[in-house]
């Protein structure tokens, strides 16, 4: 089976995609972190068509859980800043902003190039792949500093927010 021949990964996707660009697009902050939240719950999805269970299960507890609960506490914390930000129009150039469209639609069309020859890989995956064993031996054991790296960023943030609130006060 093709990936053209699944609608369920075309629907997954068109849904995906449509989410994401509500996190870019809308207005308020509350509906973009809901947006996101529709879009980590579709990527769990994706990775339950992939058969990859652990991962479904802990993008939704680590990402729409934990994640999404630190953004809503950035959002009340700076709740009229979006409101102070829109008082002032766009400074973009024009110019800048169709070279970025343009960047983008060539990036899509070199992605959908590379894409359609794509066949999907006719291998088994290996005993053990996408347990919890072996994804604990590649967090803890092989990429164990850049997984301490992330920790350390996501406490600098929690930090910096912290600080930022008390000297407003």
């Amino acid at each position: 089976m093709t990936f053209f021949e699944n609608p369920i990964q075309w629907i997954l996707g068109c849904i995906l995609i449509l989410s994401s660009l509500g996190v870019i697009l809308a207005r308020k902050p509350v509906h973009s972190s809901i947006s996101f939240l529709l879009a980590l719950l579709t990527l769990a999805m994706l990775y339950l068509q992939l058969s990859a269970q652990f991962i479904a299960v802990m993008q939704i507890l680590v990402y729409a859980g934990a994640i999404l609960v630190i953004f809503m506490f950035v959002i009340v914390l700076f709740q009229d800043a979006y409101q102070q930000i829109a008082r002032f129009d766009a400074q973009s150039a024009p110019s800048l902003l169709m070279a970025a469209a343009a960047i983008f639609v060539l990036a899509l069309i070199f992605l959908g190039k590379r894409l359609v020859g794509f066949s999907p890989s006719s291998k088994e995956a290996p005993e053990g792949f996408g347990s919890v064993q072996a994804i604990g031996q590649a967090l803890y054991v092989d990429f164990f500093f850049p997984f301490e790296a992330v920790i350390l960023l996501f406490l600098i943030a929690v930090i910096g927010s912290l600080y930022i609130a008390r000297k407003a006060k």
